[in-house]
């Protein structure tokens, strides 16, 4: 009898359309979010607030990068990130980019990728300037590498964003090239 009531429950707000999962407070678009966003401070608060590593996508990345090469990398685009936040280091990179862009030009947000010099995965991060300083955003790196996660700076160069990388003690990483580059990919 208890099983036959549970299902009906389920099949009540399967029927219904209950939505259980959690909400996210803020404006409910990616568009909305920018309008509203004024510094690098607020992009840097909903990424650490909000965007989740997800070790599945960063699966499917490799494995795309393996068959296909440097064009099998897949970025989400910021409007579908800002929806479902989460995914690995380049989505997150993408979001960095493009809002701080929209945000004020001016920061000229870059693309910078990091060779892992261990071999993969690599990572992405955006670069991008305020008077006159290099900053780097990363808050897509994984839980073992958490402690690159962060807005970290003022640089005068990426070489010494590379050797705050290369003071980090972090497992199956080491620092290699740290350049900026285009993104070789694809968006979804």
């Amino acid at each position: 009898m208890k099983a036959h009531y549970f299902l009906a429950v389920l099949l009540i707000l399967f029927i219904t359309g209950c939505n259980t999962t959690a909400t996210r407070e803020g404006p409910d678009s990616w568009e909305s979010a920018v309008d509203s966003w004024s510094t690098h401070e607020d992009v840097a608060a909903w990424l650490s607030g909000n965007f989740r590593f997800d070790r599945g996508r960063q699966d499917v990345i490799q494995s795309r990068l393996r068959d296909q090469g440097p064009s099998g990398l897949l970025v989400r685009e910021p409007e579908n990130l800002y929806a479902r936040p989460r995914g690995f280091c380049a989505d997150s990179a993408n979001f960095a980019r493009e809002s701080l862009n929209a945000i004020d030009p001016e920061y000229g947000a870059q693309w910078v990728f990091v060779e892992n010099a261990r071999g993969r995965p690599n990572h992405w991060v955006t670069a991008f300037r305020q008077e006159g300083n290099l900053y780097i955003m990363d808050y897509g790196a994984g839980p073992k590498w958490s402690a690159m996660n962060g807005v970290h700076g003022p640089y005068r160069n990426l070489g010494e964003y590379r050797d705050f990388l290369a003071s980090l003690n972090l497992p199956d990483f080491g620092v290699g090239r740290v350049a900026y580059r285009s993104m070789p990919g694809t968006y979804d």
